[in-house]
């Protein structure tokens, strides 16, 4: 009887594990490639996606590194878009763009003396402008190591945590199903799993 108790109140705990993951999946902070997909154009063509962000609060600033096929494209530009800029003066250091590797890095920041409040919501936080090299296609990656956002607390500068990016692509190709990102399927993936083992254990220790 203790046994079946205690494997009891081990699935309810794994099942309120499941519903938190579901929870955090389910409203995070996303910063996506907009628009998701560009179709294949001529050779010297030019297109310009955003980078938006959704799902914020109390930003004061970021940093993106997006990769991309220098076999395939060619990054003209990068411009800050108004997310920031509409609320206060922000710092926008010069873009990094490398077309022998294939990326380019960029960030900007609310300036100090800081507003007691950051950002919240959702926008544009900058634009990028490639030109076609040759036929093929490319993913337009963002590198989640070099890829934040920061808030402020106190006067510290703290990171915001649960980002989630969704890459686009050039060309074709595209991830997830139905427009579903990679991202929360896995999430719900292993809240199943875990709901069904705790379930499995429980029946066998009943039988038991």
């Amino acid at each position: 009887m203790k046994n079946s108790r205690r494997l009891l109140l081990v699935a309810v705990a794994l099942m309120f594990a499941a519903a938190t993951i579901l929870k955090a999946w389910a409203n995070p902070t996303t910063v996506s490639i907009a628009p998701s997909e560009v179709g294949n154009l001529s050779t010297g063509q030019t297109f310009t996606v955003d980078v938006v962000i959704a799902d914020v609060n109390n930003l004061y600033g970021w940093q993106i590194k997006v990769i991309f096929d220098p076999n395939v494209l060619n990054a003209n530009r990068v411009s800050e878009g108004p997310f920031l800029m509409n609320v206060n003066d922000t710092a926008w250091p010069k873009p990094v763009i490398d077309n022998t590797v294939g990326y380019v890095l960029a960030s900007a920041l609310l300036m100090p003396p800081y507003p007691p409040v950051g950002v919240t919501g959702g926008g544009t936080l900058a634009n990028i402008t490639f030109s076609v090299k040759s036929g093929g296609s490319s993913a337009l990656h963002f590198d989640e190591t070099l890829t934040y956002l920061r808030s402020v607390v106190s006067g510290v500068i703290v990171p915001i945590e649960s980002l989630v990016t969704h890459d686009g692509t050039y060309g074709s190709g595209g991830g997830g199903i139905s427009g579903v990102p990679m991202e929360l399927i896995a999430g719900v993936a292993v809240a199943v799993v875990i709901v069904v083992v705790a379930g499995v254990l429980f029946l066998r220790r009943r039988k038991a």
